[in-house]
């Protein structure tokens, strides 16, 4: 799997050998063996910890655990405890949501503030499924048709090439230890009832369903670029911006002959609702 790892950062140019990568453990198996492929690999990397405090005792003992990581691999330890339910309740906003949020804004400031060139998270080919699943189910534009993406800015997914299957493999040939979060066991949250329920129903209709998707997903990624392309270009067509206001060439708009799809790409950045979207479109 070392092999694999090294292949695929070259192979998506994610970072250089002399960079450092702050990888953000939370002390699962993925991140566990994340942590472990770049000591193997002799990579320059720190170690980052959220304590959401949404698991009492268990929240505590992972944070436990990830400085134990650190000390192991002889590495920096950055930690950060979170109020996610106050965070949840000002912000109106998921639990979900709100550790995602919380999560990225603190490591962006300590990989700036600590001087490292990337932030590295342990996603791999399931979760990208996954969100790509949740996506549909949700409604989104095409780049939410794309899974989880490879490199945004300075994250990047260097697992993304593994399925949680070999993951766990190499965990135990390896003999490292990791925690279970209990949340991953029940269906209250929607990745996890089709990480549970939907995707396994698929692998029966399909036993090689998980390479087909991945497949796809790679497909969509290209479409994606292809299609932001275009909707740049049509933009630079249709929008005009006098001050504060953003106007938009309806003509131009209607000429397009792809005027609603055009629409809902062009307002999405407005927090217009797909309905509102269409309304407009049919004027």
């Amino acid at each position: 799997m070392l092999k694999q790892f090294l292949d695929f950062i070259k192979k998506k140019n994610l970072f250089g050998e002399r960079d450092k990568i702050l990888i953000t453990v939370s002390g699962g198996v993925d991140s566990a063996v994340m942590c472990d492929l770049f000591d193997k690999a002799g990579f320059l990397f720190g170690i980052a910890h959220c304590n959401f405090k949404l698991r009492g005792k268990e929240s505590e003992e992972d944070e436990k655990f990830v400085k134990g990581l650190a000390e192991k691999y002889k590495v920096s330890f950055f930690s950060k405890s979170f109020d996610t339910r106050s965070y949840s309740k000002k912000k109106k906003i998921s639990i979900q949501m709100s550790a995602r949020d919380l999560r990225y804004e603190w490591l962006k400031k300590t990989a700036e503030k600590k001087k490292y060139d990337f932030i590295a998270t342990a996603h791999h080919i399931d979760d990208s499924i996954e969100t790509f699943f949740i996506n549909i189910l949700r409604g989104t534009g095409i780049a939410g048709l794309q899974g989880v993406p490879v490199k945004q800015g300075n994250i990047i997914r260097p697992l993304l090439f593994a399925s949680k299957k070999m993951i766990r493999e190499y965990a135990e040939a390896e003999n490292l230890s990791w925690r279970e979060d209990s949340s991953n066991f029940t269906d209250k949250y929607l990745r996890n009832n089709i990480r549970h329920h939907l995707i396994p129903s698929l692998k029966k209709l399909n036993a090689g369903f998980e390479k087909t998707i991945t497949r796809e997903l790679s497909y969509l990624k290209d479409a994606g670029e292809i299609f932001k392309k275009f909707i740049e270009d049509k933009k630079r067509e249709i929008v005009m911006e006098e001050g504060k206001n953003v106007l938009l060439n309806i003509k131009k708009l209607k000429e397009s002959g792809h005027a609603e799809t055009i629409l809902h790409e062009l307002l999405r950045a407005y927090d217009f609702t797909p309905e509102t979207t269409e309304l407009i479109a049919q004027r």
